[in-house]
């Protein structure tokens, strides 16, 4: 749950910023725009006094008569210094001549000349426009109007009533920016004068929602100890002891630490570097070490490790930090890790979305089967059209929608589980890497960074690479075992299969169950389907989950984690003593995971993993 407030927290935070950026940069043109030039008050002459009703009293020689129901109110006032009677209807006003009763009409010779002796400036009128209904220039009044242009600097426009001949508006380029600045800041793209429209009062709650979220998060990734200033103070100088010890039990040796450091920055500092993908953020839980028991347990630990492993002390040592001693004990494969340079000698598409890469090492890896390696990303700058891409993977590229140029400034690592098995290709690794391409809903998203490096390679380059590192593996104890896998989740599984059943010849009953989504995703069915023929007690079943009903497949359709149990394990005479391994997609781990959670198998019965995709 806190993983889908995070997401939602940084994607509509990073929607909502584009819009706050709007406010903060309209607010600020507005206030530094001149407002008497926006109002156009700068170019309205100063004119002499007009004549008054008073002055004018002897001209008045007409009373109007109208209809009581259509006119709503009559004014006597003085147009061009004489009196005129301005009748307001319901369907418009209009002007008589107070002395003839004739009705004045607002022509455009009339309405040039009023504009002229409103307007002070160097322009010239250079047009005059007949404004038959409302514009936003003067949404404010009733049309029709007649606009006069000035050609001045400015590019002034005199709004002259074709009714009653007032000025209703003087608008210029500066008022045009501030009324573009105004409706940013209120998004009313409309009509630009309703403040409290729709768009502004869903943006007030989502930055509300925000706001409640952000204190969520911060309560999820502060801890007490971050607030204790003073203590840090006085702590500043003192060395705590940690010692470590290898999987095994055995002492590697102690140091000391400083107080309030993370974990993680402390192994680093001291030459043990913890394999990590996501810099310490807590969401990739590859630096998993086991300390005490009683250590607080984080929501970023229970996000990434299995209630049992928590409660025989596993922890994120990106999360943790050093407040006193400890004993840590390491992961395996941390202290026989080595950082090594390999060749590339094949890099080959066996699905639309994943290709397996062949790396030559200098000497042969001692890994466990199920192990992951760690890949160096150094900064590079790349481009769709300089990739050399099977015609099928590059129009499923552009049909994505993924942005066609990536690359990175910082060096950055991902990490890969070995698709072979120990001592399967003497000093060379496989690794099967799913090209990381946007969704449909997430069209113009950049590539994975890792998968899009790796595929730039060629036969003859060189990788960085660090390891092996990983605890995912099968246990020697006889028991049935139960693959479950899917997309590139496939590659430790392959590696397990490989070595238990043709370097080992286990003799217990093995089955893999792989989703995919269409015949073309199948991988390595030549090599499982060789494994059946020659080993009696191994079998392997295919589901796929994204078919048309036209499609030729005479095998199992749907998710796997459903075939397997409507198909195996609801009629399974002892499910309780199988050993289960599952790799694949989060959503296909998290819903086998929550299958076997409701049969009741206990989660000392289940190893995952979930980073090797």
């Amino acid at each position: 749950m806190m993983g889908i407030v995070r997401q939602a927290h940084k994607w509509i935070g990073l929607v909502l910023g584009f819009q706050l950026a709007l406010w903060m940069l309209s607010g600020l043109g507005m206030a530094i725009l001149p407002h008497d030039k926006v109002s156009g008050e700068h170019r309205k002459a100063e004119h002499a006094e007009t004549a008054s009703l008073e002055s004018t009293r002897d001209q008045v020689r007409f009373l109007p008569e109208v209809d009581d129901r259509a006119v709503r109110q009559i004014r006597l006032r003085t147009f061009n210094g004489r009196p005129v009677y301005e009748i307001v209807a319901t369907d418009g006003n209009s002007l008589l001549d107070a002395e003839t009763g004739r009705p004045i009409v607002i022509d455009e010779a009339l309405a040039i000349e009023i504009a002229r002796s409103d307007y002070s400036g160097p322009g010239r009128i250079s047009k005059a426009i007949y404004v038959a209904t409302p514009t936003l220039a003067i949404r404010n009044h009733a049309a029709p109007a007649w606009r006069i242009n000035f050609n001045d600097p400015e590019r002034t426009s005199i709004y002259v009533s074709a009714a009653t001949g007032q000025v209703l508006e003087r608008r210029n380029h500066y008022w045009r920016t501030f009324d573009t600045l105004w409706m940013l800041h209120i998004m009313d793209y409309q009509n630009r004068s309703n403040f409290n429209n729709p768009l502004v009062v869903i943006s007030a709650l989502v930055v509300f929602w925000l706001g409640l979220s952000g204190i969520v998060l911060w309560w999820d990734s502060f801890r007490r100890h971050d607030f204790n200033l003073v203590a840090k103070w006085r702590n500043r100088k003192k060395r705590l002891t940690l010692s470590l010890t290898d999987s095994e039990g055995g002492a590697v040796r102690a140091f000391d630490a400083k107080p309030q450091q993370s974990l993680y920055a402390a192994m680093e500092e001291q030459g043990y570097p913890l394999p990590s993908s996501c810099g310490g953020g807590g969401t990739c839980g590859l630096c998993r070490v086991r300390i005490s028991p009683e250590t607080p347990i984080t929501p970023a630990d229970r996000r990434q490790i299995p209630e049992s492993e928590l409660d025989s002390g596993y922890r994120l040592a990106c999360q943790h930090r050093v407040d006193t001693a400890l004993s840590v004990i390491l992961p395996h494969g941390l202290l026989d890790a080595k950082t090594f340079t390999g060749t590339i000698v094949s890099s080959e598409f066996i699905a639309p979305d994943m290709y397996e890469l062949r790396i030559a090492l200098p000497e042969p890896l001692a890994f466990r089967a199920g192990s992951y390696v760690q890949v160096e990303i150094p900064p590079f700058r790349s481009h769709l059209d300089q990739l050399d891409l099977p015609d099928t993977v590059r129009r499923q590229w552009q049909a994505s929608g993924t942005a066609k140029a990536f690359g990175t400034d910082t060096p950055l690592h991902r990490t890969y589980s070995l698709a072979n098995s120990p001592g399967e290709l003497g000093s060379d690794i496989l690794l099967n890497i799913r090209l990381a391409l946007a969704k449909p809903d997430t069209s113009g998203v950049p590539v994975g960074i890792g998968s899009a490096y790796l595929s730039t390679l060629r036969q003859g380059d060189t990788v960085r690479l660090r390891g092996p590192f990983g605890d995912f593996h099968v246990y020697d104890d006889g028991a049935e075992i139960v693959f479950i896998g899917g997309g590139a989740g496939i590659a430790p599984i392959r590696s397990m299969i490989h070595d238990q059943l043709v370097s080992r010849s286990r003799t217990s009953k093995v089955s893999f169950w792989y989703g995919a989504r269409t015949q073309e995703d199948i991988v390595y069915k030549e090599e499982f389907e060789h494994i059946v023929d020659n080993c009696p007690n191994f079998s392997w079943h295919v589901a796929l989950s994204h078919l048309n009903e036209t499609d030729a497949w005479t095998g199992k359709r749907g998710w796997i984690h459903e075939i397997v149990r409507d198909q195996y394990l609801a009629s399974h005479p002892d499910i309780a003593q199988c050993r289960f391994y599952v790799c694949g997609p989060p959503p296909m781990l998290e819903a086998v995971l929550m299958l076997l959670n409701s049969l009741g198998v206990s989660e000392e019965r289940i190893a995952f993993d979930d980073f090797g995709n």
